[in-house]
C-alpha cells in the first residue's frame, strides 16, 4: 500500500502547484471568482498532502518528499506557466480530480482487503470531496 499512497501524495504535490499556477495564471472576464476558488481548491489539497504524508509515516511507510520524486511518480501534468482561461483551467481540473479518485478507489481496495480502517476511511472522506467538486464543476460548465 505504501506504492499506492505515495502515488496519491505525488499526485496531490503536482496537483497543488497546477492550481497555484492556474491561480496566478487565469485570465478573463471571471478572472476574480475563478482566482478565489483555486486558492480555495489549493489550501484544501495542501492540507490533504500534510495529512498523506503524515498517514504514510503512522504507518510505518517512507514517505517521498522531494518535487523530483513527485514529478517522476504523478499521474497528474504540470500546467504552463502562461495565462488561461477558465473553462480550459475547469476541464484539466476535473480530469485530475478523477485521476486523484482512482488512486483513492485503489488504496480504499487495498485497505478494505488489509482491514486497514483508518486508511479506508480517510480515502471515503477524500472520495466524497473530489465527487463533489467533480458535480460543481461539471454545474457551472454546462449551460
Amino acid at each position: 500500500m505504501n506504492d499506492e499512497l505515495n502515488l496519491l501524495l505525488s499526485n496531490l504535490n503536482v496537483f497543488y502547484r497546477k492550481l497555484q499556477n492556474y491561480h496566478w495564471n487565469v485570465k478573463g472576464e471571471d478572472f476574480f471568482t475563478v482566482h478565489l476558488k483555486l486558492e480555495e481548491y489549493y489550501n484544501e489539497i495542501n492540507s490533504q498532502i500534510d495529512e498523506i504524508a503524515e498517514h504514510i509515516l503512522a504507518k510505518g511507510y517512507n514517505v517521498m518528499a522531494t518535487m523530483k520524486e513527485y514529478l517522476d511518480n504523478s499521474q497528474i501534468s504540470e500546467a504552463k506557466s502562461e495565462k488561461v482561461c477558465s473553462k480550459e483551467i475547469w476541464n484539466n481540473v476535473l480530469k485530475d480530480l478523477e485521476i486523484l479518485m482512482e488512486n483513492c478507489k485503489k488504496i480504499k481496495e487495498e485497505a478494505d482487503k488489509e482491514n486497514s480502517y483508518t486508511t479506508s476511511s480517510l480515502m471515503d472522506e477524500y472520495l466524497l470531496n473530489y465527487k463533489k467538486k467533480c458535480w460543481m464543476i461539471n454545474q457551472m460548465m454546462s449551460e
